[in-house]
């Protein structure tokens, strides 16, 4: 049966209808769940402090590990970060799927935004660890929306062999 240009044109509205509605939820939920979520010194536009201790540790005293390097080497007590790029206003986060917990202490995790002020632009999740044992093991961690099921697989995927002497 063949449709009237009419009769296409509404069936086709309808369903661009629908898809504003469902962009419109979407973007209700990825704010509520933003708004949950994100920390109070991300609002302010402050850095991230260390749990745990009364000062930043200076940059040269902290081992970054970022998409190139896929390696952290520390030695023990010493704080490394892990830098992967991530734009929260897509949905993604950073999950940390494996870490050695016996090896490595989560001292702090966050989002810091990128050099400009406009909404929706990317920056860096960061993680902060400090090395509390000796050996080797591995950081893994999967770039997904958390609210999909586990079995679809991730945008991104990063692991880093951590050594700690």
């Amino acid at each position: 049966m063949l449709q009237q240009p009419s009769q296409r044109a509404a069936m086709r509205s309808e369903r661009s209808e629908d898809h504003r509605a469902t962009l419109r939820r979407a973007l209700r939920l990825t704010l509520l769940v933003a708004s949950l979520s994100a920390p109070a010194w991300m609002a302010t536009g402050c850095a991230p402090p260390i749990l745990g201790s009364a000062e930043r540790p200076r940059a040269s005293d902290v081992v970054m590990a970022d998409m190139r390097t896929f390696r952290l080497a520390l030695v023990m007590g010493q704080i490394g970060e892990v830098r992967l790029p991530s734009n929260p206003s897509t949905g993604y986060r950073w999950a940390l799927v494996e870490a050695s917990t016996d090896l490595l202490n989560l001292l702090d995790h966050g989002f810091v935004a990128g050099r400009t002020d406009m909404a929706g632009a990317p920056g860096e999740e960061r993680w902060t660890f400090q090395a509390v044992k000796i050996g080797a093991g591995e950081l893994r961690f999967e770039y997904r929306r958390p609210w999909e099921p586990l079995d679809i697989a991730p945008a991104q995927r990063a692991s880093y062999r951590v050594e700690v002497r």
